[in-house]
């Protein structure tokens, strides 16, 4: 407890949660409107569906490595200062939008500032929050993530009751400047204060090759490789139904905004029960964790279509409750793994690091959702549920496997180049 106070006194890091809180919060008062506009109002296909987050997820898959590139060249800071002005006016656009391409195009424009934005805020926290705080950082960011979802979703079933989809967009657009507000006041790096000669020195370098170091460095840490690996199946895997929920509710006689609006608020509440454990307690092993948190979310994803396909009344009960269940062990696969990449990676590497693995969740955020849409539209959506709870119970079988390998590996030396001069780094 006193760890965590100590960190909350921590001023730049207060400004950067503030600002993710104010973000977030605005995150998910559009999210749902999205979702309901075009699921419900719109009466969208499960592909059409599935093409809202393809259309966030494929710029973040093709700009990840890059982005990391110049987070970790220039200050972060300003970064994420240009990243949430251009997102603001970018939401704000979805007001004038009245047909599923424009709602693409936004949102791919989205994507691409959200491909800058999310590598220079973790480089930002590798800067300003010490390793031993790591975990409680990542945990902290995730019950601001999870709070947010729980209040974003409920504040907007209420406004999308009073008010229109517009007001929503323009609440969002307004959270983004004032996010922008308080980056401002977050201090700049002085080691990225660079005089002329070295700034000159760094415009030279191969900038492949440096995209290329965050592949070596990830590859060269049996912690990070496997648990990426990991979080790239189970992404995939979770993606082929998660984008199809609205959907698979449409299958309930029971079905409205309302029920969609709870099941989202309990994901959330999900989340933030785990971010509140990990903010007390350390993993010891992040692997482990993620194998069981997988397991928990394979057997959610499987009793939620059960259930749906039998038609069970009251799903204002049990699909939150499950969905509850299934997000607390979500918490367990997502908060261990950042916070083991963030504890192993070295400050001038984090952003590279994390652009590399963005780049690479995010792709399988891009495929599954289009894989699930399709084959959604062929045998119908409560099987791909069920096909997904299966593939997610095997997936925890492999990790749990894979935990021999990793501690076994445990200790190896690994080599990779910074500032191109071989290091080598701590154990893994």
């Amino acid at each position: 407890m006193e760890q965590s106070e100590k960190l909350l006194k921590n001023k730049p890091y207060q400004l950067l949660i503030s600002a993710q809180l104010i973000s977030n919060l605005g995150d998910w008062l559009s999210i749902l409107a999205v979702f309901t506009l075009v699921g419900l109002k719109w009466e969208a296909t499960p592909l059409q569906v599935s093409l809202i987050i393809l259309s966030l997820a494929l710029p973040m898959t093709l700009l990840g490595p890059v982005a990391g590139v110049l987070a970790d060249r220039w200050e972060r800071k300003y970064i994420m200062i240009i990243s949430d002005t251009a997102r603001g006016f970018i939401i704000f656009g979805l007001v004038f939008a009245n047909e599923l391409w424009h709602v693409y195009s936004l949102l791919f424009g989205l994507g691409i500032f959200s491909a800058l934005f999310t590598p220079a805020k973790n480089g930002k926290l590798k800067e300003i929050v010490p390793d031993y705080h790591m975990q409680q950082a990542a945990s902290i960011s995730s019950i601001i993530e999870s709070g947010t979802k729980i209040i974003g979703p409920a504040v907007s079933g209420l406004l999308l009751a009073l008010w229109s989809f517009k007001i929503i967009f323009i609440l969002d657009a307004i959270t983004f400047l004032l996010s922008v507000l308080l980056l401002l006041k977050i201090p700049a790096n002085p080691s990225q204060i660079l005089n002329e000669e070295h700034e000159e020195n760094k415009l030279k370098k191969n900038f492949i090759k440096e995209m290329l170091d965050g592949f070596s460095f990830i590859k060269g840490i049996p912690a990070i490789m496997y648990g990426t690996l990991l979080m790239a199946v189970t992404m995939f895997v979770i993606q082929m139904s998660d984008s199809q929920f609205v959907t698979l509710f449409r299958e309930l006689k029971e079905v409205s905004p309302r029920l969609i609006g709870t099941v989202m608020t309990a994901s959330g509440a999900g989340f933030l029960v785990t971010g509140i454990i990990l903010s007390k307690f350390e993993i010891k092993n992040a692997i482990k964790a993620m194998a069981g948190g997988i397991l928990a979310l394979g057997l959610g994803f499987g009793s939620l279509a059960i259930l749906t396909d039998i038609s069970l009344s009251n799903p204002m009960f049990w699909a939150p409750s499950i969905t509850f269940l299934a997000c607390v062990g979500a918490g367990y696969v997502f908060i261990p793994f950042q916070a083991n990449v963030l504890k192993l990676t070295p400050e001038h590497m984090t952003s590279r690091t994390f652009g590399t693995i963005g780049s690479i969740m995010t792709f399988s955020s891009l495929v599954g959702p289009v894989a699930g849409g399709l084959l959604a539209e062929i045998f119908g959506v409560i099987p791909i549920f069920i096909i997904t709870s299966s593939g997610l119970c095997l997936i925890s079988v492999i990790a749990f496997i894979l935990i021999g390998k990793i501690e076994a590996k445990k200790g190896e030396p690994y080599v990779t180049e910074s500032n191109g001069e071989p290091q080598r780094r701590a154990e893994a």
